[in-house]
């Protein structure tokens, strides 16, 4: 599990973001809501271009996945990113 999975604070939603071409990834957001964290990551993730622009995914406070690209594919019929 990414150190960043760990440490939520408990009640929070968080969004991470990874950066495809460095492998790195980062703290987006610790949000009040699931509601918050899916639209922060949803918006970041219909803005993606290209397939190494970084992707965006939510965890609540025990690190369990709940959203990612996925998310956007199924909002808009099936577009996204090409690989």
């Amino acid at each position: 599990m990414s150190e960043l999975r760990k440490g939520i604070p408990k009640g929070k939603i968080r969004v991470i973001g990874v950066d495809l071409f460095s492998h790195e990834d980062y703290v987006v957001k610790d949000c009040d809501t699931r509601d918050e964290a899916f639209q922060l990551a949803d918006e970041a993730n219909k803005k993606r271009t290209g397939s190494m622009d970084d992707v965006y995914y939510v965890y609540d406070d025990t690190g369990k996945y709940l959203r990612g690209e996925e998310a956007v594919k199924e909002l808009t019929g099936g577009l996204g990113v090409s690989p």
